[in-house]
């Protein structure tokens, strides 16, 4: 997984959960660069959320009033029947006007008895100083429903800091809340001076969504000290009581830990439990102490009736690719939270020579889909900027047969009541490659080396030797430092440097690649340079000096096609949930 630009990171934060933004998590999770830039933007998002939300008066509030307590104290000997008074109190930035008004006469007498026996032997109030006091206590009260509002359940806070903001919700998590799927387990777990709240979860065949808040010593939320590794964990199980699922924080907010799992294939389990097993707060790589405790919680979810809205709808048709790949649509399925989208891919013998052994495992499939008026409606695997994602799952799993690939693809939305069309762009398979470029390394400033091979171009442009901790691994490396773009994609292509004397050393990867496109089956990535962050590099483990010349060789390529031309309309028919074609 590259490390992401500074822009990227931003969209990390804001974007929808995904299978791809899981991955980015696990990555941010243990790789310095990326969590230090994390820290800095959710910082940000940290700092507009409290401006938004101010939630105390201003420190000088109480002394105000109360010198204004003493001044009407001062002033008790008015006579009674002065006339009202408007006086203005600042309350967070606004203005309240509170007006006293006289009683009316029919009822003082009457009022005064009550109040003269309330208050014993206590002397008369003056009319100034019982106005700021009932001012004050006014605004005391409002405070105390501020916070009410604020911390109580159900109330208006977590109404906002709720699944179903505008924020945070999406179309399946919308669908859950009108069929009325949307669970209130109303968790909370006291250890340490630390709760543990969970007021909502959301569960299909598709994911599982949960929203759950850490309130520390202070009342506050902690969105930093909770982290799913080093003992801690949530799975979902099913009725059976297996694992089906963990539970990652996607971030996207700090009002809680945004949780998510996403199924591969659909659950058919009539009831799941979700279990979390919490024994350690803090986070060594943000310098947060550890607290040890117990957290741990566990409730249950029927699935019933989410698996009765479940509609299939089998699909036809089948292309064969100039260069070997024969693509079949299977069907589709519709879920409360996602449709899933099934097909099958299979390559020709002469495309299978050239991705020998479990190369030919290794694929990527990019298409998009379109309205009859040609307005994009969702994309994978893109690299077109802009455009539209809300693919959730995909996974291929190999077949029964040497290069059959099943495919599943489960997106947060496809039109169900009109027609669409499955457009084909393109695709990738690992290939066997032998592209390579000598150079030498201590002379790269000052004479790069250009590396041009079935589209792609890089330019070498420095050579260094690292040591730990700046480095991918434990050890001492030698750094390549590049930048260029690539035609082909680079998810599975490999890397050696190889020395005079025949030794060679298998690279990793390090630093910013972002994608550029203008149409559906062109555009690049883009490796490094002044917009990702600097130079992207291939680290050598085991280099530790600098050799005179150095051989630069990719034994795998992730190669790209896109000479495909197949569309496809499709067309859901109308039918009852649970219902699908036989």
């Amino acid at each position: 997984m590259r490390c992401l630009s500074a822009d990227e990171m931003e969209d990390y934060i804001l974007e929808t959960p995904s299978p791809q933004k899981q991955q980015k998590a696990l990555h941010i999770d243990f790789c310095p660069r990326c969590l230090t830039l994390y820290r800095k933007r959710l910082e940000e998002q940290e700092i507009l959320s409290r401006q938004l939300f101010e939630e105390t008066l201003p420190d000088s509030f109480t002394a105000k009033v109360m010198a204004m307590l003493a001044l009407e104290d001062r002033e008790a000997g008015k006579e009674a029947g002065a006339t009202p008074e408007t006086s203005q109190v600042q309350v967070g930035g606004s203005a309240a006007i509170l007006t006293e008004q006289e009683p009316n006469c029919d009822e003082s007498d009457s009022l005064g008895e009550n109040r003269r026996a309330a208050e014993g032997t206590a002397g008369p109030l003056s009319k100034g100083a019982s106005f700021w006091k009932l001012a004050l206590g006014a605004v005391s009260l409002l405070l105390i429903a501020g916070a009410a509002i604020l911390y109580a359940v159900p109330t208006l806070a977590d109404t906002i800091r709720s699944l179903f903001t505008r924020e945070n919700a999406d179309v399946g998590l919308l669908r859950m809340q009108e069929f009325g799927l949307v669970e209130h387990p109303n968790i909370m777990v006291k250890d340490k001076g630390y709760t543990v709240k969970i007021d909502e979860a959301a569960a299909d065949p598709t994911r599982v969504i949960v929203a759950l808040q850490l309130f520390g010593p202070g009342g506050k939320h902690d969105r930093d000290r909770l982290v799913l590794t080093d003992g801690n964990g949530i799975f979902i199980k099913d009725d059976r009581g297996e694992v089906v699922g963990r539970m990652y924080d996607m971030g996207r907010t700090n009002d809680f830990y945004y949780l998510v799992a996403f199924f591969p294939e659909p659950l058919q389990a009539d009831r799941i439990t979700i279990e979390g097993h919490l024994v350690r707060l803090g986070d060594k790589m943000r310098n947060i102490p550890s607290i040890q405790g117990d957290w741990s919680f566990s409730f249950a979810v029927d699935m019933k009736e989410a698996k009765k809205q479940t509609v299939v709808t089998s699909l036809a048709g089948s292309y064969t690719t100039p260069d070997g790949m024969t693509v079949r649509l299977k069907r589709l399925t519709r879920m409360v939270q996602g449709v899933r989208l099934e097909m099958d891919t299979e390559l020709s013998e002469e495309a299978l020579a050239r991705s020998p052994g479990e190369l030919w495992k290794q694929q990527g499939l990019s298409f998009h889909f379109e309205d009859m008026q040609g307005e994009e409606i969702h994309s994978v695997n893109t690299r077109k900027s802009p455009s539209k994602d809300s693919l959730m799952t995909q996974s291929g799993i190999p077949g029964d047969k040497t290069g059959l690939m099943h495919w599943s693809y489960t997106f947060k939305y496809l039109p169900q009541d009109s027609p669409y069309k499955f457009i084909f762009d393109g695709y990738f398979v690992s290939e066997r490659d032998d592209a390579s470029v000598q150079f030498e390394p201590l002379h790269l400033k000052e004479r790069p080396v250009p590396f041009r091979f079935d589209g792609d171009e890089l330019m070498l442009r420095d050579f260094t030797v690292k040591s730990p901790p700046d480095t991918n691994s434990k050890e001492t490396e030698g750094a390549l430092h590049f930048d260029g773009r690539l035609r082909n994609e680079d998810r599975f292509s490999e890397w050696i440097l190889k020395t005079p004397d025949g030794r060679t050393y298998t690279v990793s990867k390090r630093g910013a690649s972002t994608t550029e496109a203008s149409s559906w089956k062109e555009g690049h990535i883009l490796m490094g340079g002044p917009m990702q962050g600097g130079l992207y590099q291939f680290r050598a483990a085991g280099l530790t000096q600098i050799p005179d010349r150095l051989q630069l060789i990719r034994t795998v390529v992730d190669r790209r096609y896109t000479n495909v031309d197949w569309v496809i309309p499709i067309k859901e028919e109308s039918k009852g949930p649970g219902k699908s074609d036989k």
